[in-house]
């Protein structure tokens, strides 16, 4: 660890360092960055973009001032306080926040084809490559001037038949920067959009919507803007609050839309195999997920759906593996990180899920998934206590009702103190809930659970999956309820995690799964779910 980061003299970096403080983080410093050339790449910091060969990428602003801040320094090396300095304004950072800006730097290099790359010096820094010949330095991007032709004495005809050429090639290149600009407008669209929708926001997941939406509108041609449209409303189904964000018929519509332009094209494929809701259908799913990466291995989102499939039918430690597995490639994501979480918890590697699950809600502060993910690993591992301070930390909860935390907070006191009189008023308050939403039907079999209320836990589950029995248990969510992520589907993960172990014990378990449609499905696939092995 650098010390400088860690005890009193590492602050002399906000005002004693002797190099001046240049604060990165400033939108209007990118905003007053020349573009420059870095290699076969061009890099324009105001709208933080990077244009290769195989592409553009929008880079976060934090990302883009470390880009900068390595191409400023020429091939010379760049310390991490130098960084700190530069794009941290001498703030106390950990080394992770600096490890994740370079990660995402060289993301972006392999994206878009650019011929450069970041090297790390062991213990002390890093150093941008562009390569030793002229045409890989950086430099700025200047406007080309056509050399003055020499004198010489022209015929009229030759001047009238060059002014002519002269004309119409100044067509051709008006024309196709039209046609260009158009094309930018539209890529830098698609690119905001994919920045917008990895914050887990509602707002800005519907924004990354209304982008696309203009994005095919300017370009109906662009397969690529249709096939992320496609893509985005049906991540949007899984867990978005906006109910016109994701139907399936305009999913399908996008999705048939790109194909037709670009047969191969992998978010569409990925985004009808997404779309289908999967309950009681896991075989299909699972096989329309393996079809979509067998033709498109590198696709983040197919394999993440996957995952959650895997986590649905009770292969919590396959589906955490395969998960971590192509974490390293994928881009940031405020809903990738928090399913990261659960991964970590369910591989009894709970150092890790913590840190990710902080970093998570340091970069997202209030996100609901994060926030969710981050509880319940409190719950599962033991620490009440810290759980409790969690719900109780006002400033920092998602926009959610009061009473959903009021009925958490209650559940996790009787947890905690054991009591049968505050465990059955606070398993009665839950009750009370699962039928006005799903998100009290999620938070309720997470906490009945905990409380070892099992009799009302396989009540609730009676309802919510086979809708049997007296109690009456929200199926979808509806305008204006809460949101908890993932609840457009129902969701049988919760009935898999650590905390549901109370029920695996019961005799109800099994015949349980099998009224779901569960034991079929593990007879045809030839597995076995990890509870068994527990029990």
């Amino acid at each position: 660890m650098n010390e400088s980061r860690s005890f009193p003299d590492g602050f002399g970096l906000e005002s004693g360092s002797a190099r001046p403080l240049i604060d990165r983080r400033d939108t209007h410093y990118l905003a007053r960055r020349a573009d420059f050339v870095l290699g076969n790449a061009r890099v324009r910091p105001s709208v933080r973009t990077i244009e290769g060969p195989s592409g553009s990428s929008t880079a976060e602003p934090r990302v883009m001032q470390v880009l900068v801040t390595l191409a400023d320094a020429g091939g010379s090396v760049v310390t991490r306080d130098d960084l700190i300095h530069d794009c941290w304004k001498g703030m106390i950072v950990g080394d992770d926040s600096i490890n994740r800006a370079i990660k995402e730097v060289r993301r972006i290099i392999r994206t878009t084809g650019a011929d450069f790359e970041v090297q790390t010096i062991p213990r002390i820094g890093f150093r941008l490559d562009a390569g030793s010949t002229p045409a890989k330095q950086a430099r700025p991007v200047e406007a080309a001037v056509a050399p003055e032709p020499a004198a010489s004495t022209l015929s009229r005809r030759t001047v009238v038949t060059g002014t002519a050429a002269i004309a119409a090639a100044g067509l051709a290149v008006w024309v196709a920067a039209r046609r260009s600009t158009g094309t930018d407008a539209v890529t830098r669209m698609m690119e905001d959009s994919r920045i917008a929708l990895r914050t887990g926001d509602a707002a800005q997941e519907r924004r990354a919507v209304a982008l696309l939406e203009q994005a095919v509108a300017a370009d109906p041609e662009r397969a690529d803007a249709w096939g992320l449209l496609a893509l985005t409303r049906a991540r949007l189904s899984e867990h978005v609050a906006d109910a016109s964000a994701g139907p399936v018929a305009a999913i399908n519509d996008a999705a048939e839309r790109a194909l037709k332009l670009d047969p191969d094209n992998a978010d569409a494929s990925a985004a009808l195999a997404i779309a289908i809701p999967y309950y009681g259908d896991w075989y299909a799913a699972e096989r329309r997920f393996d079809a979509v990466i067998a033709r498109h291995a590198d696709d983040i989102y197919a394999r993440d759906a996957r995952s959650f499939l895997l986590g649905a039918v009770g292969r919590m430690r396959e589906s955490a593996e395969y998960r971590l597995a192509f974490t390293d490639r994928a881009p940031l994501d405020a809903n990738l990180q928090f399913r990261l979480v659960y991964a970590l918890w369910f591989l009894d590697r709970i150092a890790e899920a913590d840190r990710v699950a902080a970093r998570g809600l340091e970069m997202w502060p209030a996100q609901p998934g994060l926030w969710f993910a981050r509880l319940w690993l409190l719950c599962g591992t033991g620490r009440i206590d810290r759980a409790l301070a969690q719900v109780d930390d006002k400033a920092a909860r998602p926009p959610l009702p009061a009473p959903m935390f009021m009925g958490i907070r209650a559940a996790l006191v009787a947890a905690q103190s054991h009591d049968p009189a505050a465990i059955e008023a606070a398993a009665t308050g839950l009750m009370g809930g699962v039928s006005r939403n799903v998100a009290g039907v999620v938070n309720a079999m997470m906490l009945l659970n905990l409380m070892g209320a099992t009799d009302r836990a396989f009540a609730l589950a009676d309802a919510y999956y086979l809708e049997r029995g007296p109690v009456i248990a929200a199926m979808q969510w509806r305008p204006g309820q809460p949101v908890v992520p993932d609840q457009r589907r129902r969701k049988t993960n919760m009935l898999f995690t650590p905390l549901a172990a109370p029920m695996w014990r019961d005799p109800r378990f099994m015949p349980l799964t099998r009224d779901m449609g569960l034991a079929d499905y593990w007879n045809i696939r030839g597995v076995r779910p990890d509870f068994l092995a527990m029990i």
